[in-house]
């Protein structure tokens, strides 16, 4: 996957941050983070996944990386369809962990419901329930954040 255009529809210049810090061996970075805004566009999921496989790639192994970057698919592509306004997404790696947030201005909680099975959608955070360590959400001044955690041990 492309490194993220901070120039590409969906995307705002200059609202990224990021960190790393290795451990003493030089081994796997103990603290990566960084998080992007994202205009509430259709394309705005490729701007989320992109920032998610190129955070992750050196850090994770790819069954990781794979899964991070489709449940991040899974909560931006909601948070753009279904919230109003600029959506925040934030990717962080602490210790053992992979840890994905998707902010927006919606202060409805996301609701767990299995479609039917001929429904064009809706499957979502059944995946999200499925593929992830843990997830949930809280109310953040002004709207909401959905996340997910992974093990980077995964196999």
């Amino acid at each position: 996957m492309s490194e993220a255009d901070p120039t590409a529809p969906g995307a705002r210049p200059g609202t990224s941050a990021g960190t790393a810090a290795t451990d003493a061996a030089g081994a796997r970075p103990r603290h990566v983070a960084e998080e992007a805004r994202i205009e509430p566009h259709p394309r705005g999921a490729s701007t989320a996944r992109a920032l998610v496989a190129r955070l992750l790639a050196p850090v994770a192994p790819s069954t990781v990386v794979e899964t991070a970057v489709l449940l991040t698919s899974e909560l931006t592509t909601n948070a753009v369809l279904h919230a109003r306004g600029e959506v925040v997404v934030r990717v962080e790696v602490v210790g053992p962990l992979v840890r994905v947030e998707v902010t927006d201005r919606s202060t409805r909680s996301p609701s767990l419901q299995v479609p039917r099975l001929d429904a064009s959608g809706g499957r979502g955070l059944v995946l999200v329930e499925a593929l992830s360590s843990r997830w949930g959400s809280r109310l953040v001044g002004g709207g909401k954040a959905v996340w997910f955690e992974l093990a980077l041990d995964q196999r």
